[in-house]
């Protein structure tokens, strides 16, 4: 019995209760709000890299899987911009060639039943974690598209849901693309040695995970420096 004074709200189901639970609930921010500000210019890329904002810059390579006709990711870095945290990681794959699972084994001096650790679901967990731990402001990478998709399309292997892949709630930028669009207003770009050599950059062996990390590293510090300054003060 409900005490004098007290009034009694009865409900005919419990839809008008849960309505009620989840209007006190905070709102959930569209996970495209809680990104950073999107890169579309050299201004406003300066602008980030010289604020607090974080930076991942990440690479991958790839061997060509026969069975599937597709490419399967052979080695993922990845690199915090000006800091020495850095990941970078050789994956083992059924599907490689015999000559490169041969390869793969000799490099690490393996046994064929030691290379679960170096497999894609265990290597997307260590990059989980480090990114987790770093909270990039922003993914980097030259020519995106790629890389991009093939993570995806391991992620959907291993079901991981896809608000749960970092390169999906991170805010994306392809430098390739951006420089494309301010230096000559088109669409298509340039490889990551010939913007390189353009920029009069240091050399590294391309097409070397870890090594193309470096590369992109220097163009991001070229376009950190404010040039037009740089020129009138000459």
């Amino acid at each position: 019995m409900p005490k004098d004074g007290m009034s009694v709200v009865r409900f005919s189901s419990f839809a008008p209760v849960t309505e009620m639970i989840l209007q006190s609930l905070p709102a959930e921010k569209d996970k495209e709000d809680q990104k950073a500000p999107a890169i579309k210019n050299f201004d406003q890329l300066r602008q980030r890299l010289n604020s607090q904002a974080r930076f991942l810059i990440l690479d991958l390579e790839f061997f060509q899987d026969q069975q599937k006709h597709r490419n399967g990711v052979a080695q993922i870095a990845g690199k915090m911009f000006e800091t020495q945290n850095s990941f970078n990681y050789y994956l083992y794959a059924q599907n490689m060639s015999a000559e490169r699972q041969l390869a793969f084994l000799r490099r690490y001096d393996l046994r064929l039943s030691e290379v679960n650790g170096y497999e894609v679901r265990q290597t997307f967990n260590r990059i989980f974690h480090f990114i987790a731990v770093e909270r990039p402001d922003y993914i980097v990478s030259w020519d995106n598209g790629t890389d991009f998709e093939s993570l995806n399309y391991e992620a959907n292997r291993l079901k991981i849901r896809k608000e749960d892949r970092p390169w999906r709630t991170i805010q994306s930028l392809d430098l390739e693309k951006l420089v494309a669009k301010e230096v000559w207003k088109s669409k298509s770009g340039i490889s990551l040695e010939k913007m390189c050599r353009l920029l009069h950059l240091p050399r590294v062996k391309y097409h070397q995970a870890q090594n193309d990390v470096i590369a992109i590293e220097q163009i991001l510090k070229f376009y950190a420096r404010d040039l037009e300054r740089e020129l009138n003060c000459r």
